[in-house]
């Protein structure tokens, strides 16, 4: 069966267009069959990016290193490059199709300073990060979540920060209580449209 974290999804192409806007900002993504939010970029990604945005408005970018990852078609690492530009992104993911999709994205903005990996979550990363953002594929189920979450955790710098969505009904308390668990600390940023944006700094 096909899951947008299949490694090589069989279902047939069908490329196609989205527009999204943030902070008064247009963008236009390429998505596809077989990958995450193909029709539209979905409400707990945007509730992030917003929220991320909204945490480091005086961010200096210069230096910081940033991992995407579960990256889908890109839409993290292409917000964050536009609004930090001096940043430097890291975007991994199992998907080929979805890879393929977020370079296409990358440079479709003219976006240098970035990196891609083809990775099952962690599995191929390696050095450590001062920012890690997940939307985490709650279809893999719990314990690969609770994976992410714990090496998160080993692949930051010391105060690095882990940003994550979850929606409520889908286990947000039992996230909040492991991210405690593994970072001693976790800030609920915002709850919005049953979503929770959950931040933990090392």
């Amino acid at each position: 069966m096909n899951h947008y974290f299949s490694e090589k999804p069989e279902i047939k192409s069908e490329k196609r267009i989205i527009k999204y806007t943030i902070q008064n900002k247009k963008f236009e993504f390429i998505t596809d069959n077989g990958v995450f939010s193909k029709s539209k970029v979905d409400f707990g990604t945007d509730l992030l990016l917003n929220e991320f945005l909204k945490k480091n408005r005086n961010l200096k970018s210069e230096g910081i290193k940033i991992l995407d990852i579960g990256c889908g078609y890109g839409v993290v690492s292409v917000i964050l490059k536009s609004f930090y530009p001096e940043a430097s992104v890291t975007l991994s993911d199992v998907n080929e199709r979805a890879l393929e999709l977020s370079e296409e994205n990358l440079k479709k903005y003219n976006i240098n300073g970035y990196e891609i990996i083809k990775s099952n979550a962690f599995e191929k990363i390696e050095g450590k990060f001062d920012m890690i953002l997940s939307n985490p594929p709650i279809r893999a189920g719990k314990d690969t979540i609770f994976k992410i979450y714990t090496e998160a955790y080993e692949h930051l710098n010391k105060d690095g920060e882990f940003y994550c969505v979850i929606q409520t009904k889908h286990g947000a308390k039992s996230t909040q209580k492991k991210l405690v668990e593994i970072f001693g600390n976790c800030d609920t940023v915002t709850i919005d449209g049953g979503y929770r944006i959950f931040l933990s700094k090392k």
